[in-house]
């Protein structure tokens, strides 16, 4: 069996989304104009900011997504909740 059947979705959907995120804002075909304009600013400008918050979106998701899967993973291992690394187990001391 390979390593690579071993990757969950919640990984690829998280690389798709990052992807996404860095890689469109540098396509300068979707933002080489200056019309539509909003509130006198050319398109450019508030296109890359929106970009700014979506950005910030997408990460949020992909956070969410990874810590629930690695939360999955181990509790399936018997490791206990990763939040909780500090404490002790019962029985262990």
């Amino acid at each position: 069996m390979s390593r690579l059947s071993a990757v969950k979705p919640a990984y690829w959907i998280s690389g798709v989304l990052l992807a996404i995120a860095v890689v469109v804002p540098l396509l300068v075909s979707t933002y080489a104009r200056d019309e539509p304009r909003l509130w006198g600013f050319p398109f450019f400008y508030w296109y890359q900011f929106l970009w700014v918050f979506l950005s910030a979106i997408l990460v949020s998701i992909c956070y969410k997504l990874v810590i629930t899967e690695e939360r999955k993973r181990r509790a399936a291992q018997g490791l206990g909740d990763p939040d909780k690394a500090g404490t002790a187990k019962e029985g262990d001391q």
